[in-house]
């Protein structure tokens, strides 16, 4: 099957976030890995979907249009992390509905999040966020890996960077994710910054690091 490449639409919402539930680990499902398919897909697409979805691009197959992938993008990161308040109403209703926090799972994922934020390991430098103020997402269905196409996902998203005038672009990864690291070291982005990260103590026994890389548009 071949595909293409268009401008996200507000109606591909829905598409989206399956991926995003589709590959939330390392490219694969998030069972055991993610506490609830929802929220993972209401914190990590949403403010992209519903507020800047001029900065994101889909992947769809030729002939069905069915979209196989995306790159969801910002050009100042700031605007994310400001949204983020208006999802946790939401995200906790939830999580009280579906009574999730009675999960053992869910309680460990939770501690082990709220450990690793308060120790400020998910934190960005002011100056970081300054110098380097746009970010993005790449998500792609196991049909469209392995041809290109996030390489050419990432060539629109710069140049609408660069359309915009933006200073730079960061991106953060698990140092699990190898394919993900090599795949920006290929684009051009340098590893600036790497720390360990706890989030995930409760499912992984290997020790992880959160790696920051960037790429600057002057």
């Amino acid at each position: 099957m071949g595909f293409f490449i268009r401008p996200l639409r507000r109606s591909d919402r829905r598409s989206v976030r399956d991926i995003c539930v589709a590959t939330a680990w390392l490219g694969e499902g998030g069972d055991g890995h993610i506490p609830d398919d929802w929220i993972w897909a209401e914190f990590w697409t949403r403010y992209f979907t519903d507020r800047e979805p001029q900065n994101s691009f889909a992947l769809c197959g030729v002939g069905d249009g069915r979209v196989a992938g995306y790159l969801i993008g910002t050009s100042d990161v700031r605007r994310f992390d400001r949204y983020i308040p208006f999802l946790i109403p939401g995200i906790v209703l939830r999580a009280i509905r579906k009574r999730l926090i009675r999960r053992r799972e869910t309680r460990a994922a939770v501690a082990s999040m709220l450990k690793s934020i308060a120790g400020g390991e998910m934190s960005i430098s002011p100056v970081m966020v300054r110098d380097y103020p746009a970010t993005m997402h790449i998500d792609l269905l196991g049909e469209a890996r392995g041809r290109g196409y996030g390489a050419r996902l990432y060539e629109l998203f710069e140049g609408q960077m660069r359309s915009l005038g933006v200073a730079g672009i960061h991106a953060r990864t698990l140092s699990v994710n190898r394919p993900i690291s090599r795949f920006l070291g290929n684009t051009g982005f340098a590893l600036i910054a790497r720390g360990p990260i706890g989030a995930f103590d409760h499912i992984e026994t290997e020790p992880i690091e959160i790696l920051t890389w960037a790429k600057s548009l002057r």
